[in-house]
């Protein structure tokens, strides 16, 4: 990835150079892994107030995160975390959409 080994919110950390990062070098199935953790600390730190649909939330949770006991596969399937990572960089847009609306600014444009 050219990123090196750089610490998480260490000053030379960039998260937005990490999280725009395309990850052409790497493998499909690595690649989701790494998108996966961006968008671990993105619904980390993420507003919930401001997501109006608590089921859509709740797929993108199962689809980003392993599953632990109750749930009975170790980990999301493949499919799951292509589909919560997809929807990650979606919603998004989605919800300035979902604003412009409700203010009316998409209107007056």
């Amino acid at each position: 990835m050219g990123l090196g080994i750089i610490q998480v919110r260490s000053e030379t950390f960039d998260e937005e150079v990490w999280c725009n990062n395309p990850m052409s070098d790497l493998y499909n199935n690595n690649a989701i892994h790494a998108y996966q953790i961006c968008l671990s600390e993105e619904l980390r730190v993420m507003d919930l107030a401001h997501v109006r649909d608590p089921v859509m939330m709740r797929l993108l949770n199962m689809g980003t995160f392993n599953w632990k006991p109750p749930n009975s596969i170790a980990g999301p399937i493949q499919g799951m975390s292509y589909t919560a990572v997809l929807m990650s960089w979606v919603l998004p847009r989605i919800l300035d959409l979902e604003d412009k609306v409700s203010s009316g600014e998409l209107l007056l444009s």
